[in-house]
């Protein structure tokens, strides 16, 4: 199972895509990529997640 974030910003590509290779519920995978990100410089503002280039300001 696979779990994907694009970066919200309008002229972004930028993805970051985590997979597990064993049976993870998908909220668990969802929370656990989030906060490998947080830790990376990724930002959620609103349910929006922004990569660190591209930070709201």
């Amino acid at each position: 199972m696979a779990h994907t974030i694009r970066c919200a910003h309008d002229d972004c590509d930028e993805i970051s895509t985590r997979a597990s290779f064993k049976p993870t519920p998908r909220e668990q995978l969802a929370t656990d990529h989030r906060r490998s990100l947080a830790a990376d410089g990724w930002s959620d503002v609103e349910g929006r997640d922004y990569c660190p280039e591209h930070r709201p300001s």
